[in-house]
């Protein structure tokens, strides 16, 4: 009998078993039914496949192929498996690994693969699923795995860029390097659709290489993946980049990559947001200010951006001097805030900004609206004393709270902690992220902890709304900063008639204005709310000739009320006309014809309906004001 080691389970169970007993041997011991249920397990936090072998005293934790572990070794392992059936059309597999739901292969072809040689690809998987014969995992030195992969540089990047020892996966006569465990019962991986095959470029940098991209989803049962596709043919429907296009609001240019180029439609829908959220902040005593697009590098150093945000900043050479892009808006509200002597009673003081700022985010990663490279930001900078933080932050949640109501989104409550990279004094963090919590739990506000994803320069509250289909965004945040007023030398007089620093609240609510339009976007399905649509009434004649007075007049009329309305005059038929301001989304198509001049009425066919009524035109117009007012209703 061999050295026996300890097994510990989360509740606390031990088992004693043999000296190199595999996790999943381990599973047997614990009920047949438990094995067959286990995808993966973590030896002391550490996660590993179930061929993986116990070699001393350990805690142990199994996760079945429900689980997040479990679902992410389904598909890293189809990841797998993709590159394994890509290589018999002669490709060079550069990556492979799991997006959330998705998984991926990167590869180098001689011949560019086509969409139709998807369903090629998924039968040489299902072969392999359907034989079950076991991934092999073997271990190297970084030496013996680069010599290994000698004739693939892209394996060998990873194997230099990974630590020993290196793992490789082998399954017949394929093999690679990977990151992270694999299910060992292939049967378990049946539940997958291939979903695409695009281009992309090594480590996703547009500088870099060409290559393709076969992406799938796959889920532990049928159901889930059924429920899933049914997700991707809605979420077709409501894309916000096909929307985005078909009702002309943004589109992109090869000229400015990842840099969005606003139609009319879609000024008119930026600037709607910008005016309902500058009313809020009007009235809560906010005070609009500008800053330049490009700063000194120097202020940029002294902010702390240049040694925890340079990667992600854009630079220019002026006069033999270094100026950067904005990335963010505080330095420049510093600078405002500095400009004057403050007493304690003029805290708090808050300073906003419809902001325009430049992220550099690598070409594979950019996403429609979603992720870009210069985005308008609702900033906002609060300057307090520390004893006006708790009510401050409070407020802040309820404007951030009124907001997301005229939209009629539910959203969730994060507290996000001290990063590994934070910049100032543990003391001041601990007293930030109290503050903080004080707030959130004597007010009753339900919230979860993500640790260490705070700022660089304070704790924060993320606000994370839910859309029509069920998504999570993360838009709204209130971050707490002890460090910019320090590095700005920020004072105010106090009581004593002394300087004293004050605190900085960080403050967004819509995020990037850009994201947020593209999450209506999704969220209306292109439906947006009269108040934001870009056309709010199309008016018809019914006889382009005989009616055009009427409809001109209408039109003045409605447009002196401040609403946003189109004629449509072409010759094209009455069913045609009201289909097209369908297509169009309008929120209203209003018909004149003899009937209505004669009476001073309109009949009007609100959106998605197929009747149309008849309404007295001043009467008209006042239920377009009651519903036009959306802040009324949330105060």
């Amino acid at each position: 009998m061999g050295n026996q080691v300890i097994v510990t389970l989360p509740d606390q169970r031990k088992l004693e078993v043999e000296q190199s007993t595999t996790l999943y041997q381990v599973a047997q011991q614990i009920g047949s039914s438990f094995a067959k249920k286990a995808a993966v397990a973590s030896i002391d936090g550490e996660l590993h496949d179930l061929n993986h072998q116990i070699e001393k005293d350990c805690q142990v934790e199994f996760f079945t192929y429900e689980d997040e572990e479990g679902l992410a070794a389904i598909r890293y392992t189809l990841s797998y498996l993709v590159g394994e059936a890509a290589v018999k059309y002669g490709v060079e597999v550069t990556d492979f690994g799991v997006n959330k739901e998705q998984f991926y292969c990167d590869f180098k072809a001689e011949n560019t693969l086509k969409a139709a040689d998807l369903k090629e690809v998924t039968k040489t998987i299902n072969k392999a699923i359907s034989a079950n014969h076991p991934i092999e995992v073997h271990e190297y030195s970084k030496l013996d795995a680069l010599d290994l992969f000698k004739d693939n540089p892209f394996m060998q990047h990873h194997i230099e860029q990974g630590e020993e020892p290196v793992k490789v996966a082998v399954h017949g006569d394929y093999k690679a390097v990977i990151h992270q465990p694999l299910v060992t019962n292939l049967s378990k991986v049946k539940n997958y659709k291939l979903q695409s095959i695009s281009a992309t470029n090594w480590l996703r940098d547009v500088n870099n290489e060409s290559l393709q991209r076969i992406a799938g989803f796959a889920f532990a049962d049928a159901k889930a993946l059924e429920e899933h596709q049914a997700f991707i043919e809605k979420y077709e429907q409501v894309n916000h980049r096909r929307l985005g296009k078909e009702l002309d609001i943004f589109s992109f240019s090869e000229y400015a990559p990842g840099m969005p180029f606003y139609a009319h439609n879609g000024q008119v829908i930026r600037l709607e947001l910008q005016n309902m959220l500058r009313q809020l902040q009007f009235e809560a005593d906010y005070e609009e200010v500008y800053t330049p697009f490009i700063m000194d590098e120097t202020l940029w150093k002294n902010s702390g951006h240049w040694d925890h945000y340079q990667d992600n900043m854009y630079f220019t050479e002026v006069d033999e001097q270094t100026y950067a892009l904005k990335p963010m808006n505080c330095p420049g509200h510093m600078l405002i805030y500095k400009n004057h002597l403050h007493s304690y009673r003029d805290l708090p003081i808050r300073m906003a900004e419809f902001g325009q700022v430049h992220r550099h985010e690598l070409s594979g990663s950019l996403n429609g609206l979603f992720r870009v490279r210069t985005f308008n930001q609702d900033d906002a900078h609060i300057f307090v004393r520390r004893d006006q933080i708790e009510s401050e932050i409070l407020d802040v949640l309820g404007l951030i709270h009124k907001v997301y109501s005229v939209f009629g989104f539910d959203y969730s409550i994060e507290l996000s902690t001290r990063p590994d990279d934070f910049m100032g004094e543990i003391e001041l963090w601990d007293f930030a992220e109290q503050s903080l919590e004080n707030v959130l739990n004597q007010h009753g506000f339900k919230y979860t902890v993500n640790e260490k994803d705070g700022a660089f320069y304070g704790p924060k509250i993320d606000i994370h709304i839910k859309d029509a289909l069920g998504r999570s965004h993360q838009c709204g945040t209130v971050q707490l900063d002890f460090q910019m007023p320090e590095k700005f030398d920020l004072t105010f007089i106090n009581q004593a008639g002394e300087k004293e620093r004050p605190v900085v609240i960080h403050r967004a609510i819509y995020g990037s204005s850009d994201r947020f339009i593209g999450i209506l976007l999704e969220h209306f399905g292109g439906n947006l709310p009269l108040w934001l649509a870009p056309v709010q009434m199309e008016v018809i004649p019914v006889n382009a000739d005989l009616h055009l007075d009427a409809v001109k007049d209408l039109k003045r009329r409605l447009k002196k009320e401040g609403f946003r309305v189109e004629l449509d005059l072409s010759d094209e038929k009455m069913g045609y006309k009201i289909r097209q301001a369908h297509l169009k989304k309008v929120p209203y198509t209003l018909v004149v014809g003899d009937n209505e001049v004669e009476n001073g009425t309109v009949a009007v066919r609100k959106r998605g309906e197929s009747e149309e009524h008849s309404i007295n035109v001043e009467d008209f117009v006042k239920q377009l004001k009651e519903e036009v007012d959306v802040l009324d209703k949330v105060k």
